[in-house]
């Protein structure tokens, strides 16, 4: 099983209220937080951690905060426009559009290259996207342009600054063998490459571990399904990955599963790799439940479609799915039944339209069953019996009926225009 190298960055935004005074403060770590609690503040940041603040919260479960972006309403016309402009990026971050955030951020940027907060959150975004040139970029321009009233984002900056040194240890090409250092839980035996755990956080390990029993928990929920013994999980710095595993697969990958999951990690681990573990775990847990991959249209669909409700986002965005009714119309459309064997032998490019169509198959499933219909569906799968057997006798239909209704909600969804309209 694999996984695509990922670009989503999603975040729940909460604008703040008057009523409630917010108190910011950086953890050594580097990460802002938040909070309306003044008892929740460490004792150490008590007496210069309140700030107005705009609140996000990671989908993951991290805790980030960003400076706010001010009020649309002032006399100032083309301040005004810019503070609309940077509300909207927001807006689209919180809906998981993080391609058009960027291009209304990088606006901004053309309009006032000092701006503070579009070069925040443009930080945030490559940071998470593993751009790590570009995000120091804008740290530095942050830091810049940045004054007195934007303090725990700077003592934040800085200390992101100190880190990337980090990360781009794990980039550095390696030499002589792979080093494996053994942790275990009582559901989990984890290995992590050397050079990842001597470079990372302090409580590496345990941060890890303690994301895999999250997504058992979770997963069993979602699922009905639990393995029956513990499960192995190899973390890898990006040049140990891909000194070890480029050969496997003909376009860019961040992890996959083999009878253990084996995935890419940043030295200072946080959501990316929680998602990132629940989707190799569902790939686990469908391995458990019926002895095989297949149909990979479904395991990868179920893996996408656990990673993303770990983050608490929607399944798929408006931009996705407008991105699978263009494949219909165009004709580059994959058919379910050509995915069911692999995904073998996909471009780039065609692997990500792969991914979106089986994360919108799996929806399909999902929203047409129940956790204990879902484990009878792997169940059967596992008796031998053939996919289409299986999907008749648990929510009624056939692979290509899944795919007929798919097309008739994207076309319904997103109707072609009419030729006068066209005009």
């Amino acid at each position: 099983m694999i996984r695509l190298v990922s670009l989503a960055f999603v975040v729940l935004v909460a604008w703040p209220v008057a009523a409630a005074e917010l108190h910011v403060w950086v953890d050594e770590a580097g990460r802002t937080h938040v909070t309306d609690d003044p008892g929740k503040i460490p004792p150490e940041h008590e007496g210069r951690a309140t700030h107005r603040a705009l609140e996000i919260r990671g989908l993951w479960g991290e805790e980030l905060s960003g400076p706010p972006v001010g009020d649309a309403t002032s006399p100032d016309a083309e301040g005004a426009r810019v503070r609309r402009i940077l509300r909207g990026a927001l807006d689209d971050l919180a809906r998981g559009e993080t391609s058009r955030a960027q291009v209304s951020l990088e606006a901004v940027l053309r309009q006032e290259p000092g701006r503070p907060e579009a070069h925040w959150y443009l930080a945030l975004l490559d940071w998470q996207r593993g751009r790590l040139d570009a995000s120091e970029g804008h740290l530095r321009a942050f830091l810049a342009s940045s004054g007195d009233d934007f303090g725990p984002w700077r003592e934040s900056a800085h200390q992101r600054l100190a880190r990337l040194e980090d990360e781009r240890r794990l980039l550095a090409p390696t030499e002589g063998e792979l080093r494996l250092v053994a942790h275990s839980s009582e559901h989990f035996r984890l290995q992590v490459d050397q050079a990842l755990q001597d470079g990372g956080a302090p409580d590496f390990a345990g941060r890890v571990l303690r994301y895999l029993e999250e997504a058992r928990r979770d997963l069993g929920d979602r699922l009905a399904v639990v393995p029956a013994e513990p499960t192995g999980v190899v973390l890898y710095g990006k040049a140990s990955y891909l000194r070890a595993h480029r050969h496997r697969f003909t376009f860019q990958t961040v992890g996959f599963y083999d009878g253990r999951i084996h995935v890419v990690s940043a030295a200072h681990p946080a959501g990316e790799l929680r998602s990132l573990l629940y989707h190799e775990y569902t790939h686990a847990l469908f391995r458990e439940a019926t002895g095989g991959d297949r149909p990979f249209w479904l395991n990868e669909g179920l893996a996408e479609g656990a990673e993303r409700a770990s983050r608490g986002g929607a399944t798929l965005t408006r931009t996705e799915r407008a991105q699978l009714r263009g494949a219909l119309e165009a004709n580059t459309w994959i058919p379910l039944r050509r995915l069911g064997p692999s995904f073998a032998g996909l471009s780039h490019e065609e692997a990500r339209l792969a991914y979106l169509e089986a994360t919108a198959a799996a929806d399909w499933v999902a929203r047409h069953s129940d956790a204990a219909a879902r484990a009878r569906l792997l169940a059967g799968l596992g008796q031998g019996r053939s996919a289409d057997e299986v999907l008749r006798a648990v929510v009624g239909v056939s692979t290509d009926e899944i795919e007929a209704d798919l097309e008739r909600e994207l076309r319904a969804h997103f109707p072609a225009p009419s030729p006068a309209s066209a005009r």
